[in-house]
């Protein structure tokens, strides 16, 4: 052991690497390996012999030789033998050539004399052959007779009894024919191969069947095996000869040899630059075509065959076009049949090797050679010629829509969907009757049928490769229809979403020609009393409307048939409000797009972008972008006007689209047009301005309410302001100017919706004018810090947006005390306003302070990491304020900071210290925000920075000892919670004090038995869970600074790739059980949505992104009533365990004992909350309150008991929904309930409540009963 250890410590030393791979197994071979190494290492050091490569080398050979012979002599196994070739294997590598080829004659030998006897063990004669490949590598001549005999004695180890020398011997003659590559070695060695090949295929089907047959055709698997890797480097010549012999074992029909035939076909067809014979590996490929379902029968066959078909059909292409695209409607079929079968992984190889071969082998000659031959033979009732090969290709996709592949259809929408993008426009010809068919599938219902959603796309795919146009001669709308309801109004949305390259005179004639007609239709129907009908039509006029902006989406024709619509467009904007957002969405669209083709700024190769759409803007060149812009120019006028008009006539702008359209028109128009408008527009204006100002002094001098005066200046004086904004982007600087001194007096105005306009106007300004900030920046300083103590709640969020603008500008220029200066003069205001009661004045207050911490930071905005130290120093000095709404603030600026910048997260713990000592004031704003920042370290932080910090951590949050502790005790908890979670149990109870063992004992408990309940849960709901947590891993101050905390919450804060991590496992798993899912996915979409939809109700909101969801949800929306009201609802503790109640009694089950642990927290919020919860439970019933006598109830005996400090025992009989039932058995059991109560009730009748309770108690003593029944 000693020598081992010596030969360990030498450095770059054969012995140490073999000693290193061995030493550690427990292998008796490998023992053996190192001992003889180490024992040949100390030999020689011994002979003072140097350790190098070449000495191990001359040793190994030299006792091989000596042993070789006693080998021979005795004939039997010898450990020493085969650890000393594989020791040579080991050593030839690292010998240089030069030195291999004086040896090479002996070594051969040498290797063959040990290796011919068969006494080697598998594993030594796999090293013999590594030896003796290596010997052919460095072979130093071209000529065949130096290399036969040692690659003859290699090529007969290919049909070794033993697996493991057949597959080293088949590694190697890979590694000597690649390097055979371009000499004349390689025909000879090629023909050597096949000749063995050919040898045992002659003896497998030999006369002698009873001896030699067997034998022969097990060594035939075996060289197909070696064919596996050595095929593809075989010349030419043997490659075509081996191919044909490949095709003949076909014709046998066994799946032993048709798969190996299929893994070496694949092995051809995966190296891309591998010269193959194009014709017969095309047999080759037809032949395993037409096998599959005839032989192969197994998933994993089927999936091999499939992607065999792709891969070889695109080498086929690659090398010979004219003779792949001939049996391509051979290779559909096949790939359709399987896709007939119920192997999953089959299915989709099937899926995807069709669609890889439209993509790949279906070009433009062979669509249209298709097309032309339709074309011509249309108007002839017969044709002369077959069906071409497109044609047979599309009538076997279209048949896929067949019921024998109704499992299928969704794999079946996607291959149909790629086929009609390949088409394009010739999809009309050649699967028109695909098209209607789809259509039909429509009339499916949804029980039937849950492919719903897949089908529009594929319909929606065919709409965008035909164009709206050809796709409605197929389908047309029938809105012309003598009743509305046989209209095909089930396209309209698949219109508006797919349609892109269309015709705008289609759409002004085919559609908008429509509107006139269903509108007579709608005021026909309100005349016949048919409010219904009437209230239909209205909204299809809509939806044909709504459609413009699909078709202004890169229309063909826009130069030539904008002008036809302006006049269309400037008429429905006078007089149809409603369509106003259709219209001015569809005037942007138009103008975005042919700005964005100039300027270069549209990515049509990213993922996202249809084929359709790809299409449409390649047709959109500089040229025809440039010349729509002319025509919108020329029109510009006219549209201003009309919209300037409408926007100060309507009464509200819905989401702003007027004031983009003005906006977008603005941008290209010719600056006088856009002048002259925005001068009319200030002049009007400036009227309102003096009227409102007349109004405020007559009504400050005379005292007179004239309120609804002043409301409707207020409103029109904004509206002029907005519309003045909407002209920006047409303005120049002096009409910017000029905006600005109209904003100015705004600003100050006493009227909040006035400063609210004014504000938003000028950040928009310093938004997109740079030089306005440049040139009037101390005046806007001084303008900010002017109105600041009149500026209005309302107008806080605009104004916040201008002081971000001006503290970016600052922080690019202005030296870094000017910069310090500026943004402390606003920071206290931006602080604060973290504290507003708006949401979204909040929400823009913490965005703010991020972004002036990216631009004080973030290096590619010229930022420093030091100033954006210096930023978050600044707003720690909040921490100084004199108020608690002050300080409050800062502490939740230094969180939001510390969240989003993990280089803070440091600094952030200096801080720890004041934190800790706010602590200890007894204001819980202060508290709440200083816990909030507290959780935001812990959950920002690595375990390892948390150690140091730990001890302060844990006394800072658990030294502080008055009444709003109790008021946090949960979050305090938490915050324990997410430290154990972090750092581990045994590190915080190191630091916990002894007084609060208790509260660590019962965290630790809580945990386990969360734990358990995970790991009990099932693989959907864990991944409902976890899906969940990830989607709220952003920032929340809401629930950062609550006052109290979920148990679960704090796995929202959790590291965001943790959560991708989960997912992306999750969704592998899920993957894998896509066949189960697709059998039942109809199934489950009707019977667990409306539970589902309960949950949603119950914990949290429903997930309106998800449409199945969503309509189901009000589809069910009475059977979630009746189940909400029903008397079985279940109840739930806190901990998530039933409550089982017995004849209106809630059953008192004992606990098991850790349910103590979260009992010992007194003041608990989530007890106090489900016990509030429960005591409702019991008290509301469907029918209101009531009272069934529960509280008196005996818990020992019948009866019922007195209850200290509450009245005597009594009831209220609970109205019985029995009562309405339609069975009559529970209509009598009902009524025989309620009669003994309705003849107490007439007894009573006309008394007071105190003389009904007196009778009670007299009826009771008379030995009445107690309680009514």
């Amino acid at each position: 052991m000693e020598v081992l250890h010596n030969c360990a410590n030498e450095s770059e030393d054969f012995c140490a690497s073999v000693l290193s791979k061995f030493s550690n197994s427990h292998k008796e071979d490998h023992q053996h390996i190192c001992a003889v190494i180490g024992a040949m290492a100390q030999e020689l050091k011994d002979q003072s012999l140097p350790l190098s490569s070449v000495a191990y080398f001359g040793a190994t050979v030299s006792a091989l030789d000596r042993l070789s012979s006693e080998l021979s002599s005795s004939g039997s196994p010898n450990q020493a033998v085969e650890t000393l070739v594989t020791i040579l294997s080991m050593i030839m590598p690292r010998i240089s050539a030069g030195i291999l080829r004086k040896k090479r004659q002996l070594l051969a030998e040498l290797v063959i004399r040990v290796i011919v006897p068969n006494s080697l063990s598998p594993a030594a004669t796999a090293s013999g052959l590594k030896c003796l490949s290596h010997l052919l590598l460095i072979r130093d001549s071209v000529g065949w007779s130096d290399v036969s005999q040692l690659y003859g004695f290699l090529l007969n180890f290919i049909i070794h009894s033993q697996h493991k020398v057949r597959r080293q011997s088949h590694m190697c003659l890979r590694d000597v024919l690649q390097s055979f590559q371009g000499t004349p070695l390689l025909a000879p060695a090629s023909e050597g191969f096949t000749n063995i090949f050919e040898r045992f295929l002659l003896l497998a089907g030999g006369s002698n069947t009873t001896a030699e047959g067997p034998k022969g055709a097990q060594e035939v698997l075996f060289v197909l095996d070696a064919l596996k890797d050595c095929l593809p480097f075989l010349s030419m010549k043997q490659k075509t000869i081996i191919l044909n012999y490949y095709e003949t074992l076909l014709k046998l029909q066994q799946p032993l040899v048709t798969r190996r035939i299929a893994d070496s076909v694949n092995a051809l067809c995966v190296i891309p630059a591998l010269e193959v014979p194009a014709e017969v590996l095309l047999d080759l490929l037809c032949s395993l075509a037409n096998s599959v379902a005839k032989i192969e029968t197994t998933a994993n066959g089927m999936t091999f065959t499939a992607r065999l078909l792709g891969v070889g059909m695109r080498k086929i292409y690659s090398l010979n076009r004219e003779i792949c695209i001939v049996k391509l409607p051979l290779v559909f079929n096949v790939l359709r049949d399987i896709l007939a079968f119920e192997h999953e992984e089959a299915l989709f190889a099937a899926a995807e090797t069709m669609k890889s071969l439209m993509h790949t082998c279906i070009d433009e000659d062979l669509i249209q050679q298709g097309v032309v031959q339709i074309l011509a033979t249309a108007d002839l009732d017969t044709r002369k010629f077959g069906p071409t090969i497109i044609e047979k290709v599309c009538a076997t996709i279209g048949s896929l829509l067949d019921y024998r592949y109704a499992a299928v259809w969704d794999l079946a929408f996607q291959v149909i969907s790629l086929m009609f993008d390949k088409l394009g426009e010739h999809s009309f010809n050649l699967l028109g009757g695909t098209l209607k068919s789809l259509a039909e599938m429509e009339k499916l219902s949804d029980e039937d049928f849950p492919f719903r959603k897949q089908l529009h796309e594929c319909i929606g795919s065919a709409l965008g490769a035909m164009g709206p146009e050809t796709f409605l001669s197929i389908l047309p709308l029938n809105l012309k229809a003598g009743n509305l309801s046989e209209a095909n109004v089930w396209l309209l949305p698949i219109l508006k979403q797919y349609t892109v390259g269309a015709r705008l005179r289609f759409y002004i004639e085919a559609l908008l020609g429509m509107v006139g007609y269903i509108k007579q239709e709608s005021r026909k129907f309100e005349l016949e009393g048919q409010m219904f009908s009437s209230r239909s039509a209205d909204a299809l006029v809509y939806s044909l409307w709504s459609l413009l902006p699909s078709f202004c989406n890169y229309p063909s024709d826009t130069a030539e048939s904008y002008k036809d619509l302006e006049k269309v467009l400037c008429n429905a904007l006078s007089e149809e409000p409603a369509l106003r957002g259709v219209i001015c969405s569809s005037l942007q669209i138009l103008i975005h797009q042919n700005k964005l083709i100039l300027e270069g700024g549209v990515n049509v190769f990213a993922d996202e972008v249809s084929i359709s759409t790809k299409r449409a803007v390649a047709c959109y060149t500089e040229k025809v972008a440039s010349d729509n812009l002319s025509v919108f120019r020329s029109s510009s006028r006219r549209m201003l006007s009309v919209l300037s008009k409408v926007f100060k006539e309507s009464a509200i702008d819905s989401g702003g689209s007027l004031q983009t359209a003005i906006g977008q028109f603005a941008s290209i128009s010719e600056k006088a047009v856009v002048t002259k408008i925005f001068t009319s527009t200030m002049v009007e204006l400036l009227k309102f301005t003096q009227r409102a100002s007349k109004v405020e002094n007559i009504q400050n001098s005379m005292q007179i309410d004239s309120s609804s005066n002043e409301t409707s200046l207020s409103l029109a004086r904004a509206r002029l302001i907005d519309l003045a904004a909407s002209f920006l982007p047409g303005l120049g600087v002096q009409e910017i100017d000029v905006l600005f001194t109209a904003v100015v007096p705004a600003l100050k105005d006493v009227d909040g919706l006035i400063q609210k306009k004014a504000y938003k106007v000028l950040s928009v300004m310093l938004k997109n004018s740079d030089s306005l900030i440049s040139r009037k920046l101390e005046e806007l300083l001084k303008l900010m810090i002017e109105v600041l103590p009149s500026c209005h709640f309302s107008a806080k969020r605009h104004r916040l947006d201008c002081l971000y603008y001006l503290i970016v500008h600052i922080s690019k220029g202005d030296s870094e005390e000017r910069r310090r200066e500026i943004i402390g003069s606003f920071l206290t205001e931006i602080i604060l306003a973290l504290k507003e009661g708006n949401k979204k004045t909040r929400n823009r207050a913490y965005e703010i302070l991020v972004q002036i911490g990216h631009a004080c930071g973030d290096e590619q905005m010229g930022g420093k990491k030091e100033n954006l130290l210096q930023f978050f120093n600044m707003v720690a000095g909040g921490l100084a304020g004199e108020t608690p709404h002050m300080i409050s603030a800062a502490v939740k600026g230094l969180a939001r900071l510390a969240y989003e910048f993990s280089d803070l997260i440091s600094t952030a713990f200096s801080v720890l210290p004041s934190t800790f000592l706010l602590l200890q004031r007894k204001n819980r704003e202060i508290i709440k925000a200083n816990l909030g920042l507290v959780k935001v370290l812990v959950a920002k932080s690595q375990a390892e920075s948390l150690q140091s910090h730990l001890r302060s951590l844990v006394e800072g949050l658990l030294k502080w000892q008055d009444d709003t502790k109790n008021h946090f005790k949960a979050k305090v908890k938490h915050l324990l919670e997410m430290l154990v979670k972090k750092c581990g149990i045994d590190a915080v109870k190191a630091v916990m004090p002894e007084e609060h063992m208790k509260l660590l004992t019962n965290i630790r408990k809580i945990k386990e038995r969360r734990e358990r309940k995970v790991a009990a849960n099932s693989e959907t709901g864990s991944y409902h869970s976890k899906a969940t947590t990830s989607r709220l891993s952003k920032w929340n101050h809401t629930k950062i600074f609550s006052d109290s905390e979920e148990e679960t919450s704090d796995a929202e804060y959790m590291d965001v790739e943790m959560a991708s991590g989960q997912r992306s496992m999750l969704s592998s798993r899920l993957k894998s059980k896509a066949s189960s899912l697709r059998s039942k996915r109809s199934a489950r979409s009707a019977k667990s949505l409306p539970e589902d939809l309960l949950d949603q109700l119950e914990d949290e909101p429903l997930d309106l992104l998800d449409q199945r969801k969503t309509r189901s949800a009000l589809r069910s929306a009475q059977i979630v009533k009746r189940k909400l009201e029903s008397d079985d609802e279940l109840e739930m503790d806190p901990e998530g365990r039933l409550i089982i109640s017995e004849e209106g009694r809630v059953k008192k089950e004992k606990r098991y004992n850790h349910e103590s642990d979260v009992k010992s927290e007194a003041g608990s919020y989530l007890s106090m909350n489900s016990s509030r919860k429960a005591q409702k439970r019991r008290k509301t019933s469907e029918s209101g309150w009531a009272y069934t006598g529960n509280e008196y109830v005996s818990k020992k005996a019948r009866g019922d008991v007195k209850r200290k400090g509450k009245l005597e025992p009594y009831a209220y009989w609970p109205l019985d929904r029995k009562m309405v039932s339609r069975r009559s058995e529970h209509r009598a059991t009902a009524r025989r309930g309620m009669a003994s109560v309705v003849k107490l009730t007439k007894k009573l009748e006309g008394r007071s409540a105190n003389n009904a309770l007196s009778k009670l108690k007299k009826s009771k003593k008379k030995g009445g009963q107690g309680k009514v029944r």
